[in-house]
């Protein structure tokens, strides 16, 4: 933990003015230690925790949100509308703070997204608390279709296949979306130089 809490500090001296982290445990602490990380964590007023837990551990985060006053963040590894209802039934997160992360590219395709979306908010939960994680130009695609919270963004990351269109609009910190026709994948110069290099 020592070393752990070691880089945040260094990440957040770092940071820009106005600026937040977020740190991701991966989902590989048991409950223990997600507790001890959490009580560390609170000193620094982080955008949120995510994935303390495993993500199917839903009682492990239940106890966790009783304790954390943060933020947390999960759901990028819950794939059906089961798994999410599964979440907020037993999760214990607050739907006032904590932030769901499902992946639309992950979750079975937008269908099977729009129906987690009708879930969601038959228990209460506002569109504006999801982010979907991935980082890609399809989740952001997304994102503004269903008027969420956001969407992670982490250009030049898993490229070619990740990230953003080549010309994808940025501003600031933040990154609009194009006026092209598409996902994002159409306009990803180096992704179709490697379709053609493999695929003939």
């Amino acid at each position: 933990m020592a070393a752990d809490l070691e880089r945040i500090e260094a990440v957040i001296d770092l940071l820009p003015d106005g600026s937040r982290l977020a740190v991701d445990a991966n989902g590989r602490f048991g409950v223990r230690t997600a507790m001890e990380y959490a009580a560390a964590l609170e000193a620094y007023d982080l955008l949120w925790y995510e994935e303390p837990c495993d993500p199917l551990d839903y009682r492990g985060h239940a106890v966790l949100a009783e304790q954390y006053p943060g933020v947390l963040a999960t759901g990028e590894n819950l794939f059906s509308v089961q798994d999410v209802g599964n979440l907020v039934r037993y999760g214990g997160l607050r739907a006032d703070r904590d932030i769901l992360q499902m992946d639309p590219c992950l979750s079975y395709g937008v269908s099977e997204y729009a129906a987690m979306l009708d879930r969601l908010d038959f228990h209460g939960w506002a569109l504006q608390r999801c982010c979907p994680h991935g980082g890609h130009q399809y989740n952001l695609a997304v994102a503004a279709a269903f008027h969420l919270g956001g969407c992670e963004s982490y250009p030049k990351v898993f490229e070619p296949y990740g990230g953003f269109a080549d010309d994808t609009p940025g501003q600031g910190r933040t990154v609009a979306l194009s006026d092209a026709p598409g996902v994002g994948i159409e306009r990803k110069e180096a992704l179709h130089a490697l379709f053609r290099r493999h695929c003939g």
